[in-house]
């Protein structure tokens, strides 16, 4: 004799329900439910054309990658791509300011993807028109040189040419940009209207 659960709500609930109004029994079948499903299954021919071997990579760990907000937070002056130069007699807060945003940019001028000679004509024609301007601080955008064998060869040549060139004169000092204006990729210039006399940089 079988023995009686002890909770046996469904039980008693047959018994208050005329048989008549439960629902009919399914029918007993031979096959389970996956013969079932598996009934109009036919194997497929040429299989090797659908299937393929499952082959294992080695996956190599991956360099972290940081936001745009961090890096946004990175101090230029703290990277060893950072330069600056000022001329004696005025004082560092300057780029103080500028990396505080407290100096606007009036011009900028990119010399991305231009050969030296033509980037030379560029950057000439640029210094001409910021001082008949009367503009007080210019970016040049001249990328960091990654694709340069050696050194960054275009960001040297700019801040020779602002160190040696014709407008040498005219230039109270240079420094790297902020993150948002290029970071090291471009270079603040602060212009002076009028020749400042000739002394030591710093």
């Amino acid at each position: 004799m079988a023995r009686k659960g002890f909770f046996c709500p469904f039980e008693d609930l047959a018994k208050k329900i005329p048989r008549e109004e439960l629902p009919a029994e399914r029918p007993k079948r031979e096959n389970g439910p996956l013969e079932e499903l598996l009934s109009g299954v036919r194997p497929l021919k040429e299989r090797q054309k659908y299937f393929w071997t499952l082959t294992f990579k080695r996956v190599l760990p991956q360099e972290e990658e940081i936001s745009l907000e961090d890096y946004l937070r990175i101090r230029v002056q703290d990277t060893p791509e950072y330069v600056e130069e000022l001329v004696r007699g005025f004082q560092r807060e300057l780029f103080e300011a500028l990396h505080q945003g407290r100096i606007s940019v009036s011009r900028v001028l990119n010399l991305h993807r231009l050969r030296l000679p033509e980037a030379e004509e560029a950057f000439n024609q640029f210094m001409r028109d910021s001082l008949a301007r009367g503009d007080h601080c210019v970016l040049i955008v001249h990328g960091r040189g990654l694709s340069s064998k050696g050194e960054p060869i275009l960001k040297k040549k700019v801040h020779e040419w602002l160190r040696r060139g014709p407008f040498r004169k005219f230039i109270i000092g240079f420094c790297s940009a902020r993150q948002c204006d290029g970071g090291a990729g471009a270079t603040y210039v602060l212009i002076s209207p009028r020749p400042l006399k000739r002394g030591k940089r710093s």
